[in-house]
């Protein structure tokens, strides 16, 4: 009978003590959402796992807990430097539009200089102490890290030497990764994808924006949107909100350039060409690794809605562009990415339900796994502002084409994909970053209805709606970027170590000849 009285007598809550509260809240939410996203290493070991050869399964065990470990070490040591503050750029750029030094530029999202207080550290940045607040946006960017070094040693598997996977796990997770990471996401660095000063932007813009003055312009600025640094056009950067891109397109890229250096397994193709399918070992486990990915994808998208707020600074200081609280823009996104993501996982499966029956004329598990995979990666560019239902159409286009792609892969480029990564994390990921201009588009031409944008994109001034434009400057980057630094890092991989495995271990089953154990003994001790 008391507690009704008590919570009367309540003093209101002061907007500053509700800040702090959603500041809270955010953080908790963030930390669990990028837990989650650690725990796809297991869905990837399994899925690895099950869809190779029984020989090979503790081998790809072995693969998972050294790139993991590998990977934190070396974004900790340079690759969040590189990623978040472009080091070592950063002391000889001078920030466009500012004519001041990078290293001189406070991080828009905390205010602190990373490397301006390093001299005392053992890598180029430190954790700040008070507030600790890189602690967090480097767990967050190391589990994306961690993920996108998973992808590319499926492609090859079963045929890559272990000491040379080690290399590979660190030149990617150092270097390769980071400097992508940096011009999909920007840092402090101002990626030409991003810059509102660059001449990319600024020509994307002018080509696929309507101008300011206009009448849909007038609209356009009275419903949130934000001018490019010329100010006569909207400014539109490169949009990954989750990383179809930055994360899974990278690693399908590098996991393609690697499976053709490295050479099909043995026995893949015959002397004519015909590729010999080597069946996966465990249907079961691959299609619960699956099942397992799914469910760690609303972590990496949900995750993601906390990191697109702090990089907007009004959100940053508790109040949106129309007097919504950080609290109010998580509740209504964190709803729309996790409904959107369901929807696009339900279309990644039933996409590659009706492509497998006009292939194969029948259901194969494989495929269907494959497809909802294929689904979430893709809709990971536009869940922050695209709608449930185009979240659907996103992954039905996506799981429909995994089918056709492994067949290109398989057939056409001769490439030995041992898991389908190429069909399921390139082609879904550069799908997912063009249908999200696509969709940007129709709203920056007002086509769509501005209702049909979810507020999201609007509270970040437009920062989170795209241009078909510079979507496709973005797979442009990728294709530049990714093939020759893929084949820089295989290189050297081989120069120094030998990255294949001889034929001798290869028909052995890389669990004897790297490991000295087999996943699944014929017969176990008393």
């Amino acid at each position: 009978m008391a507690l009704p009285g008590l919570l009367a007598a309540a003093p209101p809550v002061s907007q500053e003590q509700f800040a702090h509260l959603a500041t809270v809240v955010a953080v908790c939410w963030w930390a669990l959402c990028f837990a989650i996203i650690f725990l796809m290493q297991c869905g990837f070991l399994l899925l690895e796992a099950g869809s190779v050869r029984a020989k090979n399964a503790a081998h790809v065990g072995a693969k998972v807990l050294a790139h993991t470990a590998i990977a934190t070490f070396c974004f900790w040591l340079v690759g969040f430097s590189i990623k978040a503050f472009a080091w070592p750029l950063c002391y000889i750029i001078h920030q466009r539009g500012t004519g001041t030094l990078l290293a001189n530029v406070d991080d828009a999202i905390t205010g602190y200089v990373g490397w301006a207080g390093a001299a005392g550290s053992w890598v180029p940045w430190r954790f700040n102490a008070a507030p600790d607040v890189y602690v967090s946006n480097f767990f967050g960017s190391l589990t994306f890290c961690i993920t996108s070094t998973a992808i590319p040693g499926t492609v090859f598997s079963e045929r890559f030497r272990f000491k040379a996977y080690l290399l590979f796990a660190a030149l990617y997770s150092g270097i390769v990764y980071p400097i992508f990471g940096f011009l999909i996401w920007g840092g402090l660095g101002g990626s030409p994808l991003l810059d509102p000063h660059g001449w990319v932007v600024q020509a994307m813009d002018r080509l696929f924006t309507p101008e300011v003055g206009s009448a849909l312009g007038q609209k356009l600025t009275a419903y949130g949107m934000a001018p490019d640094a010329t100010g006569a056009h909207f400014w539109a950067p490169y949009t990954d909100y989750a990383g179809s891109t930055g994360v899974h397109a990278l690693g399908g890229i590098v996991g393609l350039v690697g499976g053709w250096y490295v050479g099909p397994r043995l026995g893949r193709y015959r002397r004519d060409g015909t590729p010999v399918a080597i069946p996966a070992h465990n249907v079961l486990l691959t299609v619960f690794s699956a099942l397992l990915l799914a469910f760690c994808w609303f972590g990496f998208n949900g995750g993601s809605v906390v990191a697109n707020a702090a990089a907007h600074p009004a959100l940053g200081k508790a109040a949106g562009a129309r007097g919504l609280y950080i609290a109010d823009y998580l509740f209504s996104d964190i709803w729309w990415v996790m409904v959107t993501t369901a929807l696009a996982g339900a279309g990644g499966t039933l996409g590659a339900l009706i492509a497998g029956y006009r292939l194969h004329k029948a259901a194969d598990p494989l495929v269907l796994a494959n497809g909802l995979l294929g689904g979430l990666v893709a809709i990971c560019s536009c869940v922050g502002f695209a709608p449930p239902g185009y979240g659907l159409f996103v992954g039905l286009v996506a799981g429909f084409q995994f089918p056709y792609t492994f067949r290109w892969v398989e057939r056409k480029l001769r490439i030995d994909d041992a898991i389908g990564t190429v069909a399921c994390h390139l082609a879904s990921g550069v799908i997912g970053g063009l249908l999200a201009g696509i969709y940007g588009q129709l709203f920056w031409w007002g086509v769509l209805p501005p209702d049909w944008i979810h507020p999201g994109g609007e509270l970040q001034g437009g920062t989170s709606i795209p241009t078909l434009g510079i979507q496709i400057c973005g797979f442009l980057a990728l294709v530049v970027y990714g093939l020759p630094m893929a084949y820089a890092t295989f290189k050297v991989c081989d120069k120094l170590i030998g990255v294949r495995s001889t034929p001798e271990d290869e028909r052995t089953g890389l669990d004897l000849a790297e490991h000295g154990l087999e996943a699944y003994p014929a017969e176990s001790g008393v």
